[in-house]
């Protein structure tokens, strides 16, 4: 989760992106039932391009090469130790960066969210955590399988593909980019998806110039280890759906820190953070989620679960305040994810 700016409050934010950015800077990534490149240069004003990391790496052989490098990498023990990262925001902009503990134990109800008793069970099991790395860290995010034609898509929130701007550094992608669809205690029942290099995508409003309006990111994985697809290992996948009322009842999902298990929480849509209001784009929208770090990323599902509305992005822990996130629309997500 990644911390909005509020005034006069300490504040939280949970980027991993932006503080693996801010490490890299300072030495030198029931119902129902991945070396981190600089994005492209932008042209002024291009308020529908969306970024990706460089590559050189077409063929087929070297696609599966670099899948099963990535797959190694991330061993059982790798992903106990992945974190989520807080980064503490004083009010005068002033950054610290502090480390979550890795998660250990199956909790009760935590917060605003409880845990879900058949991850495995669509469509609860469009839902997994993603895990990458950016310099030296090791972090964790949510994301979720979709429903498109490519059969390979994952949708998370931007911060947790690219740090975005933070105040004139570079961007950073992630690297050793896997997603784990109904993650469960260290139990990957469909297999891991490892994203494929080049097709890691942000839009350029939140790697240029961190707008949370189009703080969205998206990938397509490689199939796993039997040649299944993202979608059709999980039995379908979620449809992306846009320019919908706001006014629906989410089943929101994610991977907070305190556990490695998959929860859940529901809410109907609560109103607009008013400090997107000036920004370009629709402004973000909330739910009465209390989402903690980790769960960045995670999905809003509608309509039993087969379509997804929105994704948890930031809140403010300065209070117990909800969880903002992108209102979908054929301007921010609809254009990120053409032709995947």
């Amino acid at each position: 989760m990644q911390q909005r700016p509020h005034r006069a409050h300490s504040r939280v934010a949970v980027s991993l992106a932006a503080l693996v950015a801010l490490t890299a800077a300072v030495a030198a990534s029931p119902w129902g039932a991945a070396a981190a490149t600089l994005a492209p240069p932008a042209a002024a004003g291009a308020a529908t391009a969306f970024a990706h990391p460089a590559t050189g790496i077409s063929a087929t052989s070297q696609a599966h090469t670099e899948a099963a490098r990535v797959a190694r990498y991330w061993t059982p023990a790798r992903m106990r130790s992945a974190r989520p990262l807080d980064l503490v925001v004083g009010a005068g902009g002033e950054r610290r960066l502090r480390v979550g503990a890795p998660a250990a134990t199956r909790g009760g109800a935590i917060a605003s969210f409880r845990a879900v008793p058949t991850p495995r069970v669509p469509p609860y099991s469009f839902n997994g955590r993603i895990f990458f790395r950016r310099g030296d860290l090791m972090g964790f995010c949510s994301g979720t399988a979709i429903d498109s034609p490519t059969r390979q898509l994952v949708l998370t929130a931007g911060h947790c593909v690219n740090s975005g701007h933070e105040e004139g550094r570079a961007t950073v992608w992630s690297r050793y980019v896997e997603f784990v669809p109904a993650y469960d205690g260290g139990a990957a029942p469909f297999g891991v998806f490892v994203a494929r290099r080049g097709t890691i995508r942000a839009p350029r409003q939140w790697t240029k110039h961190g707008n949370p309006d189009f703080d969205l990111g998206a990938f397509l994985t490689q199939p796993n280890s039997e040649g299944a697809n993202v979608a059709d290992a999980v039995g379908g996948g979620a449809a992306i759906a846009t320019d919908l009322s706001r006014h629906q009842t989410f089943q929101a999902f994610g991977y907070p820190g305190e556990t490695r298990y998959m929860q859940r929480c529901t809410s109907p849509y609560i109103g607009d953070d008013p400090l997107s209001n000036p920004l370009p784009g629709p402004p973000t929208m909330s739910i009465r989620c209390h989402w903690p770090p980790g769960s960045s990323g995670g999905g809003w599902l509608i309509a039993g679960g087969s379509e997804i509305d929105g994704i948890n992005t930031y809140l403010d822990f300065s209070k117990r305040s909800p969880t903002f996130g992108p209102y979908f629309s054929a301007e921010n997500v609809g254009k990120l994810v053409k032709g995947l």
